[in-house]
This record gives C-alpha cells, sequence and structure tokens, in this order.
C-alpha cells in the first residue's frame, strides 16, 4: 500500500526513520522560532500555544502515517488482511 503524506499527491512515505528523522529536525528548528517569537510578542502567547498544539498533533499523523507505511509495505500484510 502507498502512504502520502497531505494528499494523493503528497510524498510518499516509507517507513518510520525517514518520518522521525524529519520529526527530529522540527523539534530542533521550532523551539527556538517559538521562543523568538514569545519574546517578540508576548501578548500572543494563546495563539503561540495553539500553533504548538497543531504542530505535535502534525508530527502524531505523521508517526502514524509511517507506522502504516512500514506495516503495510510487507506483501503478506495485504494477503493477512485480505483474509479477515
Amino acid at each position: 500500500m502507498e502512504i502520502r503524506m497531505e494528499s494523493k499527491k503528497g510524498t510518499v512515505v516509507t517507513g518510520m526513520v525517514p518520518v522521525l528523522t524529519q520529526i527530529q529536525q522540527r523539534l530542533q528548528a521550532r523551539p527556538k522560532e517559538w521562543l523568538v517569537a514569545l519574546q517578540q510578542d508576548p501578548a500572543k502567547f494563546a495563539d503561540l500555544e495553539k500553533e504548538i498544539h497543531h504542530a505535535f498533533a502534525q508530527m502524531a499523523d505523521q508517526v502514524v502515517a509511517g507506522l502504516l507505511a512500514e506495516t503495510t509495505a510487507d506483501t503478506d500484510f495485504a494477503a493477512a488482511a485480505k483474509k479477515k
């Protein structure tokens, strides 16, 4: 089964490792951006909190997609799924 991110034309997800690598890169960059944004405008804390929650929800979706891609890559999975 082919799993894609975002849409039918989105990036093909091949498994957990690339997904986790991308998430790790985001987690290294984003907190710095969030800190700068909060320092520049503390009044937007509520908006920043929503943005952070949204970012982590997206990362969770990516992990699920990676898990599904890795699990369904095996032809035995497709055969087992058809039996049920």
